[in-house]
């Protein structure tokens, strides 16, 4: 059953036969539910695109808070960890089925328009903690840095959305004791006060933290 906003001639909510009307984001769209398949096997191609999905969701599951605010506004109707996936799905998948690997150097954690830096990095100076620096790039005077640290191996992820302003080129980040002797991957991205605009994510290798 459906119902009507505007007349039969408006957006609707609810199920038409085969056909789900529903509001995203703001916008009216429709959907085929589809029918169940009963008749034939998976092909090669369908199996495989369901294992990189897989794959991906796995990958950016620990990165879930980040990514609501590093892919926000994406896409017009998607963004946050659906849109991430969208993204490393054509971009950061290698290896052929069923031994796809998602390629940290590829990976986006953050995806917009303001300037990257021209020089970052990451060091750890001292226990359980990250030395971020980092230069260059146009920017405004509230812009923050965002600082993700992902142990991948152990699927485990810290960061700060709101980090250290960018003007003053340089953060260190605290992190918890589970982090302590492990080999991590290392993210740099600015965003706007406001939450309005943000770089891409800049990948700064892997460190390991005293």
């Amino acid at each position: 059953m459906a119902t009507f906003r505007n007349g039969i001639l408006g957006p609707f909510n609810g199920k038409i036969g085969t056909v789900v009307g529903y509001e995203l984001r703001g916008q009216y769209v429709m959907r085929d539910v589809g029918k169940r398949r009963t008749d034939r096997p998976a092909t090669p191609a369908e199996l495989a695109n369901r294992k990189k999905f897989a794959e991906v969701q796995f990958w950016l599951r620990p990165l879930t808070e980040f990514l609501r605010v590093g892919f926000k506004d994406y896409a017009p109707t998607f963004e946050g960890f659906v849109a991430a996936k969208s993204y490393l799905s054509k971009n950061a998948v290698t290896g052929e089925y069923p031994n796809f690997v998602i390629e940290p150097t590829l990976a986006l954690v953050s995806f917009g328009q303001l300037d990257q830096a021209t020089t970052a990095s990451a060091v750890s100076e001292s226990p359980n903690s990250l030395t971020f620096n980092w230069g260059g790039g146009r920017y405004v005077y509230d812009d923050r840095a965002m600082f993700l640290v992902y142990d991948i191996e152990n699927g485990m992820a810290e960061f700060d959305t709101s980090a250290t302003k960018r003007q003053f080129k340089q953060g260190i980040f605290t992190l918890t004791k589970n982090f302590s002797g492990k080999q991590v991957h290392v993210y740099l991205a600015f965003v706007s006060e406001d939450r309005k605009n943000r770089s891409n994510s800049q990948y700064l290798g892997k460190v390991t933290v005293l």
